[in-house]
C-alpha cells in the first residue's frame, strides 16, 4: 500500500515555527534513538515518489526484465531483514558505465551497470545495495534536505508546493549521485547496519568490503570513481567494515549465487 497523504504539515509546521528549538531530542526516527527526523516516514515516501519520478525521466534506465528482477529479489531479500520492510521499497537500473550506486528518499535505489559488470561476485553487489538501502533506513537523505533547505521548506516538498525545486533536486542527484556527500558519521552507520542486513538475508559481508577494495584498487584511491565522490572511502574504513563482518556469524553465508554470472553478463552489454 502507498504511503499516506498526511494532512498534519501545515498545523506542525506553524507548530514548529514557535516551538521548534525545545524540541530537539523529542522526535526520534530511524534506526538509532538519537536519530531525529520531523520528516514523518509516510511524507518521505510521498517524497520518494515525486523525486522518482522526475530522476527517472533524466536517467537511462535499463530494458533488461532479467536484469532488473535479479537486482530487485536481491534488493528485497536485504530489505527483508530491516526495521522498514513493512514500506514499499523500488529498485532501478541505470544504463550507465559509470561505477556508481545511490539512493533517495522513500526507498528507492539505484544501481549503474557499470557497477554490477565490475563486481566480483553476488556478495560484492549486495555489500553495495545493502550500503544504499543503509542510508535509507536511517534516513540519511530527508536529514540532509532539512540541513540543505529547512524544515519549511521540506514541507513544502512534501505537499507538492515546489515542483521545481523537486526537479531541481532530482537533476542534482542525477548530475552527482546523490543529494548530498554524507558525513563520516553516516557513511560508517550505513556500513555497520549494511553488514548486518547483509549477514540477515544470507550474504557475506566481507562482500561489502571487497567491493569497496576492488573499487579503490582500479580508481586508484578512488579519485575517478563516481561512487567515491558521494560516499568517501578509505583503508580505515574498508578495515572497519571487515571488523564488523568478523562480529557476525559467517557460517554457511554466500558469496555468490547461480544468477549472478548472467546478470553481470548482461550488465556488461551497456
Amino acid at each position: 500500500m502507498p504511503p499516506r497523504f498526511s494532512p498534519r504539515w501545515p498545523f506542525l509546521l506553524a507548530f514548529l515555527l514557535v516551538l521548534g528549538p525545545s524540541l530537539a531530542g523529542c522526535a526520534t526516527t530511524g534506526v538509532n534513538a538519537g536519530d531525529f527526523n520531523l520528516v514523518s516516514l509516510d511524507e518521505e515516501w510521498q517524497l520518494g515518489r515525486q523525486l522518482e519520478a522526475d530522476v527517472n525521466r533524466q536517467v537511462r534506465l535499463v530494458n533488461d526484465a532479467a536484469l532488473e528482477r535479479y537486482v530487485e529479489q536481491m534488493g528485497q531479500q536485504i530489505v527483508a531483514q530491516t526495521e522498514l520492510r513493512q514500506l514499499p521499497w523500488r529498485f532501478h537500473v541505470v544504463q550507465d558505465d559509470a561505477i556508481n550506486a545511490f539512493n533517495i528518499p522513500g526507498g528507492v535505489v539505484y544501481v549503474n551497470t557499470g557497477l554490477i559488470a565490475r563486481a566480483g561476485s553476488a556478495s560484492e553487489l549486495a555489500g553495495v545495495l545493502a550500503h544504499e538501502i543503509s542510508h535509507g533506513i536511517a534516513r540519511h537523505g530527508t536529514e540532509r534536505l532539512t540541513t540543505q533547505y529547512g524544515i519549511s521548506i521540506v514541507a513544502g516538498l512534501v505537499l507538492g508546493q515546489d515542483p521545481g525545486l523537486v526537479e531541481q533536486i532530482a537533476a542534482q542527484i542525477v548530475a552527482t549521485g546523490a543529494i548530498a556527500r554524507y558525513s563520516r558519521g553516516a557513511e560508517r552507520e550505513a556500513d555497520d547496519l549494511g553488514v548486518r542486513y547483509m549477514a540477515g538475508a544470507g550474504w557475506d559481508p566481507e562482500g561489502m568490503a571487497r567491493m569497496f577494495q576492488r573499487l579503490m584498487a582500479e580508481g586508484g584511491g578512488g579519485g575517478g570513481i563516481p561512487f567515491f565522490s558521494t560516499h568517501p572511502t578509505t583503508e580505515e574504513r574498508i578495515a572497519n567494515v571487515r571488523a564488523a563482518a568478523r562480529s557476525v556469524n559467517r557460517s554457511g553465508l554466500r558469496t555468490d549465487d547461480a544468477g549472478f554470472a548472467n546478470a553481470r553478463s548482461r550488465a556488461r552489454r551497456y
